[in-house]
């Protein structure tokens, strides 16, 4: 009685051979799904290997795995993930996504896709309950993700039809490609869009029916227990009404933790024009929901005329109202949710593409680029809203200055030797959530497995009072700047949420952790108690690390850049995080070696990783 189907497909894309292999119940129960069991298969790839592929080679592996509790009826459990070596980082890569795309693969019978080689020609992965065949794309090849969604819904009559699908940024290797599903729903860091792109994969299709699974009958009550335990947060409220842009106001106003003019300011004018009770009195027409999801965070929005026009289509997260919006000096809220469109259609992560652009208008700004490099009438400076269009398009095509800033932050600020410029971690571009404002984003930012990264512990939380105190995440100095007393806390709930992209469920939920470890025991039919679940995401969090390190990561990348950590006037009030006063007190939680970067022996042995090293 489980959750999971056992069986995974894998696709070589030079052969053509489609084939399944078993996914043994005890490899789940020790790593579970998602990107535990990412890290787990790349390790067994990369283990014995001299000589690991670059992310464009062709015999990278790309894996799309579901969680164990994706797509079963539990709430908010949409998420899935696509893994692999990151061409923007170098390092491991991993992007998690909602919609739909998740629950479909496992409805058809997979809980992974394992994908190698590379077609000749444009490709199409379709998956249809159980089966699975490849299909020419050059018909779709070229083409935006919303037309080829669009499309292929009409080649697919008749059937109902979940779509992964890489625009025009994907297939010309833009480093921070994303995967599109769902019309907005986008798997969008580290860019695995490229990876697909270098494997000429425009897209994968999935039909799926088989939506019953053999769980224990008191699953659905311990989920809807959960529910109860969620639905009155004021997180959960505010999220309903308003979205990811509901945190707009507070963000900026309260607490300093937006991002301004590429992180080198503590206040904006007219901020709130960008808020998501701004877009729900303007632009919003409705509201759009993953799998299974009660929240309902996701925004639709039409703005009928004007030189934005945008019919009924996804309106923008709280991230690309800080990317395109805050950090890059603009408050117009339709140029805003334009440009995510237009990023959405191309296909590229937003908060890549936003620090890229952010980077340039520094840049530029300084007098260090000369402006004959640019487009054509684009003035590149802070609040140029029709430079942000453009660049967007050139940076999708590879054209001009284009082509470099579709290497990323990093490769851009360290061309003009300003590399302090670029808010980046091990390439990565830093989501926005400033840790001047919280201080243990900064803890959470250098040590994350992927990069700066805010889904592998989202300390702006917790240090705002979300706790978890069953698993130890409590007891955090009421003061936001502090940089002593958080780092137990925030450990445990760096490795909760290394949980949390391994099971499939979403992070805006948060029922009790007793309630996450009971729904985990039935789904894989293993008794796991709540402390067990740190064990667990201590397990995943050691393994990526030990992949980075075969993959020529060093602890000296963790560290922050100059320019987030400038003194700001503004709600931040002039603090600084003490960035290594935390990374000497995680070591030694941690019981990692801080000179090697490497998990100690004793560690290994008591996460059960010795094994398989």
């Amino acid at each position: 009685m489980v959750g999971i189907r056992g069986k995974l497909l894998k696709v070589n894309l030079t052969t053509q051979e489609i084939t399944t292999e078993p996914l043994p119940l005890e490899i789940v129960q020790k790593f579970s799904g998602g990107s535990g069991l990412g890290a787990y298969l790349y390790y067994q790839f990369i283990k014995n290997r001299e000589v690991i592929p670059e992310a464009f080679a062709s015999e990278n592996p790309l894996y799309f795995l579901t969680g164990v509790l994706t797509g079963l009826p539990a709430y908010c459990t949409s998420r899935s993930t696509f893994c692999s070596r990151s061409p923007l980082t170098n390092i491991w890569g991993e992007s998690n996504v909602g919609g739909k795309i998740g629950p479909a693969l496992k409805f058809a019978g997979f809980d992974g896709v394992i994908i190698t080689g590379a077609a000749t020609e444009p490709t199409i992965l379709v998956i249809d309950d159980g089966k699975a065949r490849l299909l020419p794309a050059k018909t779709y090849w070229g083409k935006g993700t919303y037309e080829v969604q669009k499309q292929l819904s009409k080649d697919f009559k008749g059937k109902k039809i979940e779509v992964a699908v890489i625009g025009p940024a994907g297939e010309n290797l833009v480093k921070y490609a994303c995967i599109m599903t769902g019309n907005g729903r986008t798997a969008g860091r580290t860019g695995l869009g490229a990876v697909l792109g270098s494997k000429n994969l425009k897209a994968i299709v999935i039909k799926g029916t088989n939506t019953t699974f053999d769980l224990p009958s008191d699953f659905k009550e311990v989920s809807k227990q959960g529910l109860e335990e969620c639905r009155d947060g004021f997180s959960f409220e505010l999220l309903q009404e308003f979205g990811t842009a509901g945190n707009v106001d507070v963000a900026l106003e309260m607490y300093g933790d937006m991002p301004i003019k590429n992180w080198s300011e503590g206040t904006i004018e007219n901020a709130g024009d960008l808020s998501g009770i701004t877009m729900a009195e303007t632009i919003l027409v409705g509201k759009k929901a993953c799998y299974r999801c009660p929240i309902a965070c996701g925004r639709e929005i039409e703005i009928p005329t004007g030189p934005y026009k945008l019919p009924r289509i996804d309106g923008p997260e709280y991230e690309t109202c800080a990317s395109f919006g805050t950090n890059l000096g603009i408050t117009d809220l339709e140029v805003v949710a334009y440009a995510n469109v237009r990023a959405n259609d191309l296909g590229m992560d937003t908060i890549s593409a936003g620090e890229t652009i952010a980077v340039l208008f520094d840049l530029v700004e300084k007098g260090v680029i000369p402006k004959k490099v640019l487009p054509a009438n684009c003035k590149c400076t802070f609040g140029d809203d029709s430079s942000l269009i453009t660049l967007l398009e050139v940076i999708a095509k590879r054209e001009g200055i284009g082509d470099v800033l579709a290497e990323g932050s990093k490769f851009l600020a360290e061309k003009y030797k300003q590399a302090e410029l670029a808010a980046q971690v091990n390439g990565l571009e830093a989501p926005y959530h400033d840790p001047r404002a919280f201080s243990g984003m900064a803890l959470m930012y250098v040590t994350s497995p992927r990069g700066a990264c805010h889904l592998n512990g989202d300390a702006y939380l917790t240090q705002q009072g979300q706790y978890f105190p069953e698993i130890g995440v409590e007891g955090i100095p009421d003061d936001r700047f502090a940089n002593e007393g958080i780092v137990k806390a925030l450990t445990n709930l760096q490795s909760y949420r290394q949980v949390y992209n391994a099971i499939g469920i979403c992070q805006f939920y948060n029922p009790t952790a007793t309630t996450i470890a009971q729904l985990l025991s039935l789904a894989q039919a293993q008794k796991i108690s709540p402390e067990e679940l740190i064990i667990l995401g201590d397990r995943l969090f050691a393994l990526k690390r030990l992949i980075n390190l075969k993959l020529g990561w060093n602890p000296r990348n963790e560290r922050l850049p100059r320019v987030m950590l400038q003194k700001l006037t503004g709600p931040t009030d002039g603090h600084v995080p003490d960035v290594q006063y935390q990374l000497k007190e995680w070591y030694s939680y941690r019981n990692y070696d801080q000179e090697t970067g490497r998990p100690n022996k004793e560690k290994l042995e008591e996460l059960g990783l010795l094994e398989i090293l």
